[in-house]
């Protein structure tokens, strides 16, 4: 076996790490796909094998350094502006103008759930001001939350990149919501001035904020267990305004691991109000 290969028991013990700390399951066909998660990490930490790096990572496991490090290394940070653009079509022409109706002159709240290093909250935040007045966008919230401590600090900075910028944001979006700045481009102040993050796990039930309008949690429910799926979807649901809406990934059903939930398809695109 290579060094840089992982073996079987170690692969157990990194999964029993990740799912004690995060809740996300690693199942054994993607053993093949950690190594080239982990070997920055290994070398970094001056190892020359896996196996001697998860070692590390146990023997740590109640280092909080140690646990950001490895979280930041496994969980995804692929992400762009406005991404799979149908759900911010649908929230754009029906439910955004919907909600708004409803709410009157009260601010809206919306809440990316894995918002990895911005760009969805940053397209959030856009939304509303295409479509609220502005003083009431100014009013309104988008939060964003991710388990990966790395990517929060890269959303709190807020600049991204020419080659970021060109995933997703138009050249319309560029010039009426960011700016030019050295290393590459950052949403305008009342675009920033909108968002709010924090590091969090899902599974933790602590969380200062609620009654949302507005769920993003895409893609994410697929990486826990059934348990964990319900618990996160269950902490979902106690932080949603009564006619709030829950965008998941296409292939997360949360009305089947959790009955409150009402699929809807809005334009053709699948939603979740919630229920009692």
């Amino acid at each position: 076996m290579s060094s840089n290969d992982l073996s079987p028991y170690y692969f157990e013990l990194l999964a029993k790490f990740l799912r004690k700390e995060s809740g996300i399951i690693l199942k054994p066909e993607k053993s093949y796909s950690l190594r080239s998660k982990l070997q920055p990490l290994a070398r970094e930490w001056g190892y020359e094998g896996l196996n001697d790096l998860v070692t590390h990572i146990y023997r740590e496991r109640h280092n909080p350094e140690v646990v950001d490090a490895i979280l930041n290394a496994l969980t995804i940070k692929e992400t762009s502006f406005f991404r799979d653009n149908k759900p911010f079509d649908v929230l754009r022409s029906r439910l955004l103008p919907e909600l708004a109706e409803k709410r009157g002159s009260k601010e809206l709240k919306i809440w990316s759930s894995a918002c990895s290093t911005g760009q969805e909250t940053v397209s959030l935040a856009i939304l509303l001001r295409e479509v609220l007045p502005t003083d009431r966008a100014n009013r309104s919230l988008v939060f964003g939350t991710d388990v990966s401590a790395e990517a929060i600090d890269r959303a709190k900075r807020a600049v991204f990149s020419e080659l970021e910028m060109r995933r997703g944001a138009t050249d319309e979006v560029r010039r009426r919501f960011f700016e030019p700045v050295e290393e590459g481009y950052r949403p305008t102040k009342e675009v920033l001035n909108m968002i709010r993050f924090r590091e969090m796990n899902l599974l933790d039930p602590d969380f200062p904020i609620s009654r949302f309008d507005v769920v993003l949690c895409r893609n994410v429910l697929i990486y826990f267990d059934n348990d964990g799926k319900r618990r996160v979807l269950h902490n979902i649901h106690r932080r949603m305004a009564d006619d709030g809406y829950l965008f998941t990934g296409a292939g997360e059903d949360a009305q089947r691991m959790d009955g409150r939930f009402q699929r809807e398809r809005v334009d053709g695109v699948q939603c979740f109000r919630k229920g009692s």
